[in-house]
């Protein structure tokens, strides 16, 4: 029987309010989550996450699925590195780093001895050199975001290909290029985008693309999922990804390295950012090497800055009374959590962090690590009552078609409590 691969949760990764609501491995690290992209059978993890996976993932956890052998995998690994597939029972691989487990071949016995609390004893462990999360900026390394968008469009595009669901371009007579081949493609009966190369442009049967939409996917790979819809003139510079049930607003501009999960509304400029899903920028505003959360809306002209004005590395807190760490990036916008608001001509400074849960709307730029749960104004701030909080989360899922499951409802009156006992 084939070896059985099995992610594992060691909460190692400090990522502020990106794993508040969700697991490590459940953070949307290109067009996948990690876990969907490390395509495991089961997921190990403490009994304080256990439930909101298994609801949210559909994964089994904490039980083995059928087989005698399993790859145990660490859910921050953002890719499964070559040396892992190679293991055989009894052998691991660390991160040279700080000696964290990346990776693990293990029997029946021992994986079930793992699942009951009991770590792996007596491992022949190994470096190796893997691409890990570890800070929430890990997430936009250019090279390796790049690696993992092009992976992940590959996957879409064979999986669709096999069901008869990728759709076929007819090219249209159009603007043509100096060597003679038209610029405009057809996608399905109502549509005419403007696409180059494409070869790598991946657009799903029931996905839209209105006329002139630009699908640039010279610099990588352009994917437009299912029930996405791409608005007249739109221009989207690859590699980019749409994700489920996804719009596009008209003349919006994606720009490399933006991914959007699924059900956003995105306008504006957007570059090097990942949207987690169901979050809200249906204006105009610049929004750059940001990372951003689940049911985030941001206000008409809410803006950030990803670049301070002497050109140097920026540095950020991700938690109010955490120390301010050197990120190793000249580019940084911001890191935003799930349920936060903005209010209209929001100014976001250059490595700012709002915690989940956080309504802003004062006239100045928020403070660069704004806490969970805080409600700002001009008048100050306070931390936003859990009563009208839940009640405004469960009008922004009806919008959706859903409604506020109870393990996340639980964990979000769990870290207003935390919020509350420090103060806001």
């Amino acid at each position: 029987m084939a070896t059985q691969r099995i992610a594992f949760e060691d909460l190692q990764g400090r990522l502020g309010p990106l794993t508040d609501l969700r697991s490590a491995g459940e953070v949307r690290s290109s067009g996948r989550t990690t876990l969907e992209r490390l395509a495991v059978k089961a997921v190990l993890a403490p009994v304080s996450l256990a439930a909101g996976i298994g609801v949210r993932t559909g994964l089994v956890v904490n039980t083995l699925p059928k087989g005698d052998r399993f790859l145990l995998l660490n859910a921050r690994l953002l890719e499964v590195p070559d040396d892992a597939r190679r293991l055989t029972p009894g052998e691991g691989l660390q991160d040279p780093v700080d000696g964290t487990l990346l990776a693990a071949c293990l029997d029946r016995t021992a994986a079930e001895r793992w699942a009951q609390g009991e770590a792996p004893d007596g491992l022949s462990l190994s470096p190796v050199n893997a691409t890990v999360l570890r800070r929430p900026w890990d997430l936009l390394a250019n090279e390796s975001l790049e690696r993992r968008m092009l992976a992940d469009a590959e996957a879409l595009r064979t999986a669709w290909k096999k069901a008869g669901e990728l759709a076929k371009p007819g090219q249209v007579a159009a603007f043509r290029r100096g060597d003679g081949k038209a610029w405009t493609w057809r996608f399905g009966r109502r549509t005419r985008p403007i696409a180059f190369e494409g070869d790598a442009v991946f657009v799903h049967a029931e996905a839209v693309v209105d006329a002139f939409a630009v699908l640039d996917a010279r610099g990588g790979p352009v994917v437009i999922e299912a029930g996405a819809h791409v608005g007249a003139h739109a221009v989207l510079q690859g590699p980019v990804h749409v994700g489920r049930g996804t719009i596009v607003a008209p003349h919006a501009v994606l720009k490399p390295r933006t991914v959007l999960g699924p059900r956003c509304r995105a306008a504006g400029e957007i570059g090097a950012s990942i949207f987690h899903g169901e979050s809200n920028k249906a204006h105009d505003g610049h929004l750059g090497d940001a990372l951003i959360g689940r049911w985030v809306n941001l206000g008409a002209g809410t803006v950030n800055s990803n670049l301070l004005n002497t050109y140097g590395e920026v540095s950020m807190r991700v938690e109010p009374d955490g120390p301010l760490e050197r990120t190793g990036r000249q580019f940084m916008g911001c890191i935003v959590g799930d349920h936060v608001k903005t209010a209209i001509g929001t100014r976001i400074m250059t490595g700012t962090t709002l915690g989940t849960g956080a309504m802003v709307a004062c006239s100045a730029p928020p403070p660069a690590c704004t806490p969970r749960f805080a409600w700002l104004t001009d008048d100050g701030q306070k931390v936003h009552r859990l009563d009208r909080f839940l009640a405004t989360a469960e009008l922004v899922l009806k919008r959706r078609q859903e409604t506020l499951h109870p393990t996340e409802r639980a964990a979000l009156q769990a870290l207003h409590a935390r919020a509350l006992a420090r103060g806001g």
